[in-house]
């Protein structure tokens, strides 16, 4: 910085008493900043504490002069002014959403989670207004109790069916048809027999639900070609229970055979087809088995009813969940905002102040590190270490950020 003629303040030349030969009129020094900070170093010993209490003469010297000066300060102040407004923008702004949110947005949400429970409600009290059939519960109960017992039945009769067709050796006194189909001991004998016979035995039975589960499957598709599908399953287990009929009166007709003293034929099919015992077993297992078909899909259409009910009902227990969890957010959004009017109203409280005190510009800077400079020099030339300079230097700076920047940064917040 250049050299300043400084009459009053921190740098004011006292008036010295003209010597003889001098001239009368007053002299007055002139001396800088640097010069000030070599002069003080000299006077202190270049000691931190008195390093510390000439900063502060000059702060307060740089302070009286700039204190003044109307057109700077109003200059340094307008960005704070513009924050300032800009602040009180803010906080009206969160102050009309939190007043929506509390009495607009959340006592909607709170009615629609009312409404939502209502309707829940009555779809319990009146689900035929979702299904379009008040028999359907009962329907559905009463059918999977009949097919249960059918299911039962026919695990019963293929097991039996199939012992005797495949691994029974009849006698003359167990050539009735009920005998024959319903043998108590089949289980007990097949295991007697070895696992792999029970396990055939117990295993078969799922064959026919697996084709009657198959052609319920089937019957969901579309076109005509559903049609040649299921009348082929159902034609294929026709054929199966015909085969089981037909090995069980086969042995039951040859066990009369070789206990008649009379001329009988030889078993065939058209002799089977006109046998009562061979349509009775038929009957008796084919029969049931389209009657569990039908009853399976009617059991599973009134389950798919019900169904209906408890999607209606999970989807207001999913709206209901979602209200409230926006109701959540939304107390969140409130309380993060009321967080960010308090932090603002803060800012607010240190703008106003900084308005009302003097600011100090940059220019401190260049004054505070020329009289650095002359501080440091008298350090050097005086041999003191290099950690007293490093600290001198650091205080200086630390010292200028403070006097600078006494007000809040101009950031978004």
């Amino acid at each position: 910085m250049g050299i300043l003629k400084i009459t009053k303040g921190l740098f004011a030349v006292r008036e010295e008493p003209p010597a003889p030969s001098e001239n009368t009129e007053e002299k007055r020094e002139k001396l800088s900043y640097q010069d000030y900070g070599l002069h003080q170093a000299y006077l202190l010993g270049g000691s931190i504490p008195g390093l510390r209490v000439c900063l502060q003469k000059v702060y307060f010297d740089f302070k009286e002069r700039i204190k003044d000066n109307i057109d700077k300060q109003e200059e340094l102040k307008r960005p704070v002014r513009v924050k300032l407004e800009e602040h009180k923008g803010n906080i009206t702004r969160w102050e009309n959403k939190i007043k929506r949110i509390e009495e607009e947005d959340i006592p909607r949400l709170k009615q629609r989670i009312e409404t939502l429970k209502e309707e829940k409600l009555n779809i319990r009290k009146n689900p035929q207004e979702i299904i379009g059939d008040s028999t359907s519960k009962p329907s559905f109960y009463i059918g999977s109790i009949i097919l249960v017992f059918l299911t039962v039945y026919l695990f019963v009769f293929y097991s039996s069916a199939s012992y005797s067709a495949f691994f029974k050796n009849f006698v003359l006194n167990e050539i009735g048809v009920a005998s024959s189909i319903f043998d108590a001991k089949a289980l007990s004998n097949a295991l007697n027999d070895g696992v792999t016979e029970l396990v055939l035995i117990l295993t078969i039975p799922f064959v026919f639900l697996g084709l009657g589960y198959l052609i319920h499957k089937l019957q969901e598709e579309k076109g005509f070609r559903k049609v040649i599908k299921i009348a082929t399953l159902i034609l294929v287990t026709f054929i199966f229970d015909a085969i089981l009929a037909y090995e069980i009166t086969e042995k039951i007709y040859n066990i009369r055979k070789e206990n008649s003293f009379g001329d009988i034929p030889e078993f065939s099919i058209p002799l089977a087809s006109y046998s009562i015992n061979f349509w009775l077993i038929i009957f008796a297992g084919f029969i049931v088995y389209l009657i569990w078909g039908f009853v399976f899909d009617f059991v599973l259409e009134a389950f798919g009813k019900l169904d209906k009910v408890k999607v209606a009902l999970k989807e207001k227990d999913q709206q209901i969940e979602d209200a409230t969890k926006n109701i959540s957010e939304l107390k969140t959004d409130v309380d993060k905002m009321n967080h960010q009017i308090d932090d603002t109203k803060t800012q607010i409280k240190k703008l106003n102040e900084t308005i009302n005190s003097v600011i100090i510009p940059r220019e401190f800077e260049q004054d505070a590190f020329s009289f650095m400079s002359g501080w440091l020099t008298w350090m050097k030339g005086n041999g003191k270490a290099h950690t007293e300079l490093e600290a001198a230097e650091s205080i200086v700076q630390e010292f200028v950020s403070v006097a600078i920047y006494n007000y809040p940064k101009m950031n978004n917040g």
